[in-house]
């Protein structure tokens, strides 16, 4: 199965089926075209025993959700939520970070499980961001990185002087947020429990 993109829709061809005049999906970054070509080939294999309307089709593409990736939360600054936690992910992210609009800073709010390969995500992410807001996870799971491994690790991909340590991810964030001017951009990743403990967040107002 493909798709063919076009200029405000795109193009589904499988084995036996094709679907045209498709929305794009509502979930944010360019992979998520791949995705959905691969639930309508699942569709097309099925449609015998669960035939779906194209109209259904549409709907389920304009309305899916799927939090903690590529996630934007309402506000300014830019907020974006992504569980990113190992090479594969982390390259989809920086394609889909690259591909928002204009943002004069970039900071990065960062815990991963040490079980992980932190090494490549760092890699993989440093180019994007300004400076990184780091806390350990074990607290929270007991495979998480510690704080001083995430430090190590970011100093020895050569990001000395760009990088913070912090008790938690909250108060990793609640610095970022301090440090971030309205219409930079704070991307919170690496882990589902860094994602988790700020989908919880709520600032004070």
């Amino acid at each position: 199965f493909r798709y063919e993109r076009q200029e405000t829709q795109w193009r589904f061809i499988g084995r036996t089926a094709a679907r045209g005049s498709l929305p794009f999906p509502a979930l944010r970054g360019p992979y998520q075209m791949k995705n959905a070509s691969a639930a309508l080939a699942v569709l097309d294999s099925l449609r015998e025993r669960l035939p779906v309307s194209q109209g259904h089709v549409k709907q389920g593409l304009l309305g899916v959700e799927w939090p903690g990736r590529m996630q934007v939360l309402p506000g300014r600054p830019t907020v974006v939520l992504d569980v990113a936690h190992n090479p594969h992910a982390a390259r989809a992210l920086d394609d889909a970070l690259g591909g928002m609009g204009y943002h004069p800073h970039s900071y990065a709010v960062f815990g991963m499980l040490k079980d992980k390969d932190i090494d490549s995500v760092i890699e993989i992410l440093k180019h994007r961001f300004d400076h990184w807001f780091i806390a350990g996870l074990e607290s929270i799971n007991d495979r998480g990185a510690t704080l001083e491994s995430l430090a190590g690790r970011l100093a020895a991909h050569g990001l000395t002087g760009r990088f913070s340590r912090h008790v938690s991810i909250l108060h990793a964030y609640a610095a970022a947020r301090e440090q971030a001017g309205q219409d930079d951009r704070i991307v919170a990743f690496g882990s589902f429990h860094t994602v988790a403990e700020i989908a919880r967040f709520r600032p004070s107002t």
